[in-house]
């Protein structure tokens, strides 16, 4: 016997099967993040969590154990527990809105040693979460910044620390700067601390930055060490000059640093100080070779001069061999345009131009 069936009944088949698919991949994301997110609930609170037991039914956390099954708590009270009534509830709620859409078997959730409706599940391991930090020159007194990177972590990007009135200004015009600069990270949570008072400007964008993307990977977060940076940012991820750059310099070479990143049209400004080493940058990702650069040890194998008359020729680049001049502090050398960043061929592995012997 042959079935035949109409165009708009294969059509609402298909669509049917189609919506079916979604929704369990829907409901796959969503268990796998809910217990992520109760993962670092807990866990913030009882680090040895291992896994949890819940009433299905009614969607409430039960019991909260560690790798060798001792239970760290148990509802609905368990005496002196840092996991209170509060959090546990907070947690709940979680559980109580995923347990409405099902699949718990296919999400890991196996029969408890209650019985049902108790289900029991591990708590996903938690992901290693990488740090940088570095300090910056406030107005007042010389603050600090420490970025915090967990990936595979629900997506987030927190910043704390600052004057409320900029906090969400300043993140999103950070974020914004990074992602239009092509620097973005793997999905995961950011939080970014800043200690100390911002009063006016934004001066301290291409620290904020660079520390967030240290902490993700893009540089090694060593190469901070000892290096002030100082620049506002634009949303398209260029650098700004910044108001009072002088005094900003001043403070941080008070306090110990002699390496200074800033904007390319505060170098001039900056250069003046002898006894320090500025950079002069137009963009997010030329700080981040930069850093980089001042890090890692030379792979030239050519010596090159140290130190010449500002604007004198310097000679052709070791990599590029475009011409070269001293610049104005008559230590470090950019091409006629202006600039440090080698564009060319980097036969001797540096992301700056480079003498030749």
């Amino acid at each position: 016997m042959t079935v035949k069936t109409d165009p708009m009944t294969a059509a609402l088949s298909h669509a049917t099967e189609d919506a079916l698919h979604a929704a369990t991949r829907a409901r796959q994301v969503l268990h796998r993040n809910t217990l992520e997110y109760a993962a670092r609930l807990i866990r913030d609170v009882l680090p040895d969590a291992a896994a949890i037991t819940a009433d299905t039914d009614d969607g409430e956390l039960h019991e909260v154990r560690d790798a060798s099954g001792k239970a760290l708590y148990r509802a609905p009270f368990t005496p002196n527990s840092p996991l209170t009534d509060g959090l546990a509830g907070d947690v709940t709620d979680l559980l109580k809105h995923a347990f409405l859409f099902g699949g718990l078997e296919e999400a890991g959730w196996e029969t408890a040693a209650e019985g049902l409706p108790y289900r029991s599940v591990p708590l996903p391991t938690g992901a290693q979460r990488s740090t940088a930090a570095t300090e910056f020159p406030a107005s007042r007194a010389h603050g600090s910044i420490r970025a915090e990177y967990t990936p595979g972590a629900p997506p987030a990007f927190e910043l704390d620390g600052l004057d409320d009135a900029c906090i969400r200004e300043t993140r999103d015009r950070i974020r914004a700067a990074i992602v239009n600069s092509g620097l973005e990270w793997k999905p995961g949570h950011m939080r970014i601390v800043a200690h100390w008072t911002v009063t006016s400007g934004y001066s301290a964008d291409l620290a904020l930055a660079v520390t967030a993307l240290a902490a993700a990977g893009a540089i090694d977060p060593a190469a901070l060490n000892g290096v002030a940076l100082i620049g506002e940012l634009g949303l398209d991820g260029r650098v700004r000059p910044v108001r009072n750059i002088t005094a900003a310099v001043r403070s941080a070479q008070d306090a110990g640093y002699l390496k200074f990143i800033v904007a390319a049209d505060d170098f001039d400004t900056v250069s003046r100080n002898v006894d320090i080493t500025p950079v002069g940058v137009t963009d997010l990702p030329a700080a981040l070779a930069f850093l980089q650069e001042m890090h890692e040890p030379t792979t030239s194998t050519t010596e090159a001069r140290t130190s010449g008359t500002p604007g004198e020729d310097a000679g052709p680049c070791a990599q590029c061999d475009r011409p070269l001049i001293w610049d104005n502090t008559g230590k470090g050398v950019n091409d006629e345009w202006g600039e440090y960043i080698c564009s060319g061929p980097r036969r001797a592995g540096k992301v700056v131009h480079v003498l030749a012997k």
